[in-house]
């Protein structure tokens, strides 16, 4: 009989650690989809291309902003696309050149984030 109280508390103690890993799985699939919403909105940047100067600095401050995303992605499949889409916005020669490369890296991120 002295065996229940150790076992009661172990059985306790090892459904809490499986409730503790469910929170937390919760929490990072949470920051994951966040982090998703918020890089798929700087990718979708659309410059005011009436200037075409500030839509280009426009564009890559937007980069710089989803390069800092990528630094805190939750895997390497999502940080990678977020590199990848930061690259692409902060390489452009103009913004319309990011204007043809943005439907191609929004899909690389969007299938990043939902894989």
């Amino acid at each position: 009989m002295r065996l229940v109280g150790p076992l009661a508390a172990a059985v306790i103690a090892l459904g809490s650690l499986t409730a503790c890993d469910t929170i937390q799985g919760v929490s990072d699939t949470a920051d994951k989809v966040k982090l998703c919403a918020d890089a798929i909105s700087l990718v979708g940047f659309s410059p005011d291309m009436s200037d075409p100067q500030k839509a280009l600095e426009d564009t890559q401050a937007k980069a710089k902003e989803l390069e800092t995303l990528a630094n805190s992605a939750p895997d390497e499949q999502v940080k990678k696309a977020l590199e990848e889409a930061a690259n692409g916005m902060q390489n452009v020669n103009s913004a319309a050149d990011w204007v043809t490369q943005k439907a191609d890296l929004v899909a690389k991120v969007s299938a990043a984030c939902g894989g």
